[in-house]
């Protein structure tokens, strides 16, 4: 019984810590809302590992224990759950809530960035071409589609763009990135015209009482989720028979590489995806050597 009670004051206290820190992550460090939910997850799961051992007893073995734990995953996904870890001890460290931090000398797995998977010209179309633009919900999925490829968006920018954040007459579009930043990204022919065309002819046999500014909108009027979105792009890929699923960030690498390989210089791709470091859009300067060789043979003095 007095096991019991210490492991639920433990957890109590863990719950009041991780709000406080979350709490932080949004008004000192602006980070996004399904950032938090992510570090929300890693922390409590750890906490669970821990079996709800006090904070300050936390000690660098069960910093060990929980390395131990995530050796199935991909070190990629295990250095992001590590730095969640020991952005949190660090938040306790400073504000005094810890003597000594156990995350001080835990080493992160070595990761390998893989280069991100791209599509052709041509599977893009196809994709937008398996649309049926009989339903609402065709047009939508097309419009969707279009934005992801036409203006490098994210999975969570389609899904939370609003009818404000259209500048339609200008070719852009105001967007609110990681972090709440804002950029212009500016919006291709194509994508416009499947834009409005759904703008026109779905939204509107979408459109509920409640639906408010959201641009794609389910059956029932409410915002579409990413969860939803990443099935139905899944779904059409396996319809054009397209080799591996396609995942929503693979058109924004396909915008990206398309870019830089007609000419595209590196900071204005970094602009329109809204990278913070140009190190993250540098990645692309890896997919296309054959470029580079022909950029070598014109330029280079020795070629």
């Amino acid at each position: 019984m007095v096991t019991e009670r210490k492991r639920c004051v433990g957890k109590d206290q863990w719950s009041a810590l991780i709000e406080s820190f979350l709490g932080y992550l949004a008004i000192e460090c602006g980070l996004s809302a399904n950032t938090q939910a992510s570090y929300r997850y890693d922390l409590q799961q750890f906490c669970e590992l821990t079996a709800g051992v006090s904070v300050e007893r936390i000690t660098p073995e069960h910093i060990d224990q929980w390395q131990q734990a995530l050796l199935s995953m991909s070190p990629t996904s295990r250095a992001r759950k590590l730095a969640c870890l020991r952005r949190f001890f660090n938040f306790l460290s400073k504000n005094g809530q810890l003597k000594a931090n156990p995350m001080a000398q835990a080493v992160a797995p070595k990761c390998t960035r893989p280069l991100p998977q791209t599509l052709s010209v041509n599977e893009v179309e196809a994709l937008q071409k398996s649309m049926s633009l009989v339903s609402p919900q065709g047009m939508r999925n097309r419009a969707m589609i279009s934005l992801m490829y036409g203006c490098g968006l994210r999975i969570s920018e389609v899904c939370g763009l609003t009818l404000q954040a259209l500048f339609l007459e200008e070719d852009a579009l105001k967007i609110y990135g990681k972090g709440s930043k804002e950029r212009w990204v500016p919006l291709g022919s194509v994508a416009k015209e499947h834009l409005q065309y759904y703008l026109v002819h779905g939204r509107p046999k979408l459109l509920r009482p409640k639906s408010g500014n959201f641009v794609f909108l389910t059956q029932r009027g409410t915002p579409i989720s990413r969860k939803t979105l990443w099935c139905y792009l899944k779904a059409y890929g396996q319809a054009v028979g397209l080799g591996h699923s396609v995942k929503p960030h693979e058109l924004r690498h396909t915008f990206a590489t398309h870019l830089l390989c007609n000419g595209a210089d590196l900071r204005s791709i970094q602009a329109m995806l809204g990278h913070s470091n140009i190190s993250t859009t540098q990645i692309y300067t890896h997919l296309n050597p054959t470029q580079l060789r022909e950029t070598y043979d014109r330029y280079h003095t020795r070629a």
